[in-house]
């Protein structure tokens, strides 16, 4: 076995750290498993390559860094990598997307910032936030390359776009028409992409006791990410953070800025028991534990096992898990839900089986009575910052299709409790 050289090691290392990012990032996409996703994207009609941040990590330990401190560098350097290699395995479909270019979208990395630490040393740095998404807008087109045609003269003139605002020219350019300053816009010659807002809020059962939830903006660009999510899906997101200030017409802008997130990359983390992909392994184990003559027992057992007794309350809470069966007669059709309603004595584990079921339901939320309004439990109707009317869903909404579990029903107000059976 031969021994390797420490000074060409050295000097090996020294070249690697020496060469740009862009290069970098090319020479891990020559690794098997990107270049397959890379041959794979004229098949689904791709325009952006999905990155495991653990691969590039163990790869590039100082590229990994840089993405983390620097984001929106070295992010341009990993889409301009992504397209050069596309151009080399497949010219033709690189050929088809060169307007669009090729978007690099980085999933999980190693630790999740809370939404109640995200403060101002987190802006400008790529961070993977976690939450239940509460408010989702309907998808819009966003103008990125605007053209503007002289009114003068007919010229156009391309104005790339970034901010919330459209951008116009100062004046033309045209050397004849004197710097006229009258355009319109021509959007039939502008670039635009699919673009949505959605909020995300922690996770009701992570809430510290008599804290609010706090709530968190989020910017989605690009087709493939926009309607990923819908209200009531648990989320991770990794993005850039963003600060913004309010202006107003007259006294500017303040100083006190609101933190927002420009996605990267957006996954939902509970899916519907319809869409989950159950695999050759997990089958083989369900047939199996379906021939054990004692599963009805093992599961009812296995409910909150810390809570001693109750196996009844168990057994109810095993059934309205599992559902009831819907039957569709001629004239009306028989709902399949099943509710339970638990009455008892204080301090005996009412709210510990209320809130041990979120945790294993596929589609789950917790909710306590006290406190809660009418529109907290249904759907408020809120203005939008840009001046529109957007419905934010509340618990019964968001735990659509799943289990919503409301402790303190007593605390309630008789006109809200109402609110529930409408």
């Amino acid at each position: 076995m031969e021994r390797s050289n420490p000074l060409e090691d050295a000097e090996t290392l020294t070249e690697l750290l020496l060469e740009k990012p862009q290069e970098r990032f090319q020479s891990f996409f020559k690794s098997n498993k990107y270049r397959q996703r890379i041959s794979q994207m004229s098949l689904s009609g791709a325009t952006s390559l999905v990155l495991d941040f653990e691969d590039l990590l163990i790869a590039d330990h100082e590229l990994a860094e840089g993405l983390l401190e620097q984001p929106e560098e070295y992010l341009g350097y990993g889409d301009n990598a992504a397209f050069d290699q596309l151009q080399i395995q497949d010219p033709e479909y690189a050929d088809k997307i060169k307007d669009v270019g090729v978007t690099a979208r980085l999933r999980s990395l190693p630790f999740v910032t809370p939404l109640r630490k995200l403060s101002s040393e987190h802006i400008g740095k790529l961070v993977m936030l976690e939450g239940i998404v509460i408010r989702a807008t309907n998808v819009r087109p966003l103008v990125t390359d605007a053209i503007f045609r002289c009114k003068r003269c007919n010229d156009t003139i391309p104005i790339p776009q970034t901010g919330n605002f459209l951008t116009f020219p100062y004046k033309c350019t045209n050397p004849t028409c004197r710097g006229s300053e009258s355009f319109e816009f021509v959007p039939e010659e502008s670039k635009f992409v699919d673009s949505q807002e959605i909020r995300i809020q922690e996770y009701p059962e992570e809430l510290p006791p008599g804290q609010t939830p706090r709530s968190l903006d989020i910017q989605l660009v690009g087709k493939d990410i926009v309607d990923v999510a819908r209200p009531g899906d648990r989320v991770y997101a990794v993005g850039i953070v963003r600060a913004e200030a309010r202006s107003y017409p007259k006294t500017g802008k303040l100083r006190a800025f609101s933190l927002s997130i420009d996605a990267n990359f957006v996954d939902t983390t509970g899916k519907e028991p319809e869409s989950l992909v159950i695999t050759p392994e997990e089958e083989q184990e369900i047939l199996r534990l379906s021939k054990d003559p004692w599963i009805h027992r093992k599961i009812v057992l296995s409910i909150a096992p810390s809570v001693y007794g109750y196996e009844h309350i168990k057994e109810a809470i095993m059934y309205l898990l599992f559902g009831g069966v819907p039957k569709h007669l001629p004239d009306i059709s028989i709902r399949g839900e099943l509710n339970i309603l638990f009455i008892g004595d204080p301090g005996t584990a009412k709210s510990q089986l209320l809130r041990y079921v979120p945790r294993i339901a596929p589609r789950g939320l917790y909710t306590s009575g006290r406190g809660t309004t009418a529109a907290g439990l249904t759907a408020a109707v809120l203005r939008t910052e840009t001046g529109g009317m957007t419905l934010e869903a509340g618990a019964l909404v968001l735990a659509d299709r799943g289990i919503a579990c409301i402790d303190e029903m007593d605390k309630m107000r008789p006109d809200d409790r109402v609110a529930i059976h409408e």
